[in-house]
């Protein structure tokens, strides 16, 4: 009997990325804003990569296993991010390859996930952090109100997973999930997007993911300049309005008096209690503004509100 906050989700808009080899910790330490010596006690991080001018170039979220590291990010930015990546390994021994259709990837929400998992391995699965691993399943425990996971499977070992899932579990639209993840505070750089923006713009630093102690990568100077020097004007809002259509990664919101741009929209999403939701990049000076509205659209106001992250 399916549980009635139960559903899973299809996460084929994402794709996956491995990073394996005697240098991988070091080398992809070395080019993202994240500190991986995180994933001991975290399980995982959402973290970025970003140019030599600091602007991110795409969001993913990393996790170990098998003897490898691996990255979930946007299907859209996966060629240019493993074409990119790739140039950066030179004489490194890092093998990285695109694993996307050797894995299922599988977003839950619901009660009783993990005990559900359980049932499917053979003992108990190591938990670090937010993170559960078994012989045939690596699940991510991401922070959210309601209990919400990415279930990380190979293709030979999802069927049975797929079996308990479905019998215990409704199918939710993969817009439902981009909802979860706007709602998280959790955002996605998509090629519109991509090189547009600060990791401390996008809240990264507030979700483990930008460390301003580890060694030099991609960006870092520009980085913790702007952060030792106190001059981050502008950061990620959570907003909502009212229209008969979501805006576009890119959308950008302007003052309803004057049109002058106040911010970016990153994700938005329809809400099905009404409306829309998104995430936004807002000059900080404009964020408590009553005069906010979508640009070419002054009728459709945005409000916003500050997202917090668990300590």
């Amino acid at each position: 009997m399916h549980q009635s906050n139960a559903k899973y989700f299809d996460l084929s808009h994402f794709s996956l990325l491995q990073v394996s080899g005697n240098d991988a910790f070091d080398f992809l330490h070395g080019q993202i804003t994240g500190d991986l010596h995180q994933l001991e006690l975290h399980g995982w991080i959402f973290s970025a990569w970003c140019l030599p001018n600091g602007r991110v170039l795409c969001t993913f979220i990393i996790f170990a296993g098998e003897d490898s590291l691996f990255l979930i990010l946007p299907a859209m930015l996966k060629e240019k991010i493993f074409g990119r990546l790739s140039k950066f390994i030179l004489r490194s021994q890092v093998t990285l390859k695109d694993v996307t259709d050797d894995y299922a990837l599988i977003g839950l929400t619901g009660e009783e996930i993990e005990k559900l998992l359980m049932q499917t391995a053979t003992q108990d699965p190591p938990v670090t952090g937010n993170m559960i691993q078994s012989e045939y399943f690596s699940c991510l425990k991401l922070w959210d109100k309601t209990p919400r996971y990415i279930l990380i499977s190979k293709m030979d070992h999802v069927e049975g997973l797929l079996d308990n899932i479905t019998t215990a579990y409704k199918m939710g639209e993969r817009t439902g999930w981009s909802l979860l993840d706007i709602e998280a505070g959790m955002p996605w750089i998509i090629n519109s997007t991509s090189e547009s923006f600060l990791p401390q713009m996008l809240n990264i630093d507030q979700m483990h993911g930008l460390s301003y102690q580890k060694g030099c990568y991609p960006g870092q100077e520009v980085i913790a300049r702007l952060h030792y020097r106190g001059q981050l004007k502008k950061k990620m809002y959570l907003g909502s309005g009212h229209a008969g259509f979501t805006p576009g990664a890119g959308d950008r919101l302007v003052h309803k008096e004057s049109g002058a741009v106040a911010g970016d929209v990153i994700n938005a999403e329809s809400d099905p209690a009404d409306g829309f939701r998104l995430l936004t990049v807002v000059d900080t000076q404009s964020a408590d503004s009553n005069d906010l509205c979508l640009e070419g659209a002054t009728d459709i106001s945005v409000k916003l509100q500050p997202i917090t992250y668990p300590a």
